[in-house]
């Protein structure tokens, strides 16, 4: 009896399939906070995502307050959401709501709603990078805890960075890939607050590609946020890591939050992660 070959199998055993299966893997989607949600408007929520999915995105990220109407209704919310073709990423929250007695429940509905991550950030330990050993020690074991939690529901905890954390050639990422167990604590890396924060995001990926599952992008002309390849730095660096590692996951474009919203830029921002990516 032949053996069945799997089209992943087969792929890898081709001349150039390996990049080709890898761009296969790479998803593009897009953070919610590129237009102006109100938390418990669920039909506004979902014409976002048939928008999104019209401009190419087959995935979503939100905060979490965004979804949380719906956990009394998980399953018909669910059925909605797969309608529209955009994948439920992940929601986002902070280390402390982590440590809020509601955890439990919150991770019980993002299960039932059929988010994959909890994208978690938390403070940066010193904006200048340099922190007590203490500290980082004691961040890392509570994400650790965090994590743990989240993967008894069946979700998979993603530490979101902002700039304090790649200050000083990103020591404090790097010291929490070193001290937070990989079954535990993933990273959704935020590229744009990386640079932003005078780091090396190319670097962290080509350390630790395999615990990254998803890439936030967004650019600043100084401390503004402007469309993807308009501002003081652009996304060759990464995408020339992502190609040499094979890295696989989501490039997720984060537009604006808080009162800062440019929903004029999404479309754009598609087309610039084509370009620079190939993806």
């Amino acid at each position: 009896m032949k053996e069945r070959i799997s089209r992943r199998v087969l792929l890898t055993a081709l001349p150039g399939a390996r990049l080709a299966l890898a761009k296969a893997d790479i998803r593009v989607g897009c953070q919610a906070n590129g237009w102006p949600l109100k938390a418990g408007d669920f039909p506004q929520l979902l014409s976002v995502l048939d928008a999104m999915r019209s401009l190419g995105y087959t995935g979503f990220e939100c905060n979490v307050r965004f979804v949380q109407d719906r956990f009394g209704s998980a399953a018909a919310a669910r059925t909605r959401i797969q309608k529209t073709g955009v994948r439920f990423i992940g929601a986002h929250m902070n280390m402390e709501q982590g440590r809020a007695d509601s955890f439990t429940s919150v991770l019980e509905g993002l299960a039932a709603l059929g988010a994959g991550f909890v994208v978690m950030s938390g403070a940066g330990l010193a904006a200048n990078g340099k922190f007590e050993e203490g500290a980082l020690r004691e961040k890392a074991a509570k994400l650790d805890v965090l994590g743990k939690v989240c993967r008894k529901h069946g979700l998979r905890l993603t530490y979101h960075n902002h700039n304090p954390e790649f200050a000083n050639g990103n020591a404090e990422i790097e010291g929490l890939a070193k001290l937070t167990n990989p079954e535990a604590v993933e990273f959704l890396m935020d590229a744009g607050h990386g640079y932003l924060g005078g780091g090396d995001p190319a670097g962290f990926l080509s350390l630790h590609a395999r615990r990254i599952r998803g890439i936030h992008l967004k650019t600043y002309r100084g401390q503004e946020q402007v469309p993807l390849g308009q501002g003081d730095f652009g996304f060759e660096r990464l995408a020339a890591a992502v190609k040499q590692t094979g890295w696989t996951g989501w490039l997720i474009t984060e537009e604006g939050g808080g009162t800062k919203i440019n929903t004029a830029a999404v479309g754009p921002d598609r087309e610039y992660i084509r370009r620079i990516f190939g993806v």
